[in-house]
């Protein structure tokens, strides 16, 4: 028997925190909570730092670009911080961290093969939309400022 579906989906808001500069990238942070306007500052702290460990590991020969997105997703079972970095011209790439709610700085990887939840796949369809907009198929060539520049926010 197929499990049924949670019909219990509640708008959250999905709000752009800033853009932190650290090792050789630029960082868009995004911030999305269940019951409450913003992520927790520990959250987003915890996750920057993390995002900073991970993509300093990346290298520009590899294809890195120095940008990238962070989500940092507080809800009322677990913390969720996802760091996503462009590679070569098209690819997206993602390392996702999980935490109590108790401990949101406390983050264990997730190894799972979890992609996203429906409220994160919102900016990750606006990021991908952004990243055509203003690099791939932006005629002048590359424009990564404007890529940084276009952020979402909304209730999705």
């Amino acid at each position: 028997m197929q499990p049924r579906p949670d019909t219990s989906y509640t708008p959250r808001p999905v709000r752009f925190l800033g853009i932190e500069e650290a090792g050789g990238w630029r960082i868009k942070c995004y911030g999305i909570a269940e019951g409450s306007r913003y992520p927790r500052a520990e959250l987003v702290d915890a996750g920057v730092t993390r995002a900073v460990e991970v993509l300093t590991a990346v290298r520009a020969d590899q294809g890195a670009h120095g940008v990238a997105y962070l989500m940092a997703h507080d809800s009322r079972d677990q913390c969720v911080v996802s760091v996503d970095w462009w590679m070569r011209s098209h690819e997206l790439w993602q390392r996702s961290f999980r935490s109590s709610v108790e401990r949101p700085e406390a983050f264990s990887e997730i190894r799972e093969v979890l992609v996203a939840n429906v409220w994160e796949l919102a900016v990750i369809g606006y990021e991908r939309a952004a990243w055509m907009r203003h690099v791939l198929g932006n005629r002048s060539g590359p424009d990564f400022g404007a890529y940084l520049d276009d952020a979402f926010e909304g209730l999705v």
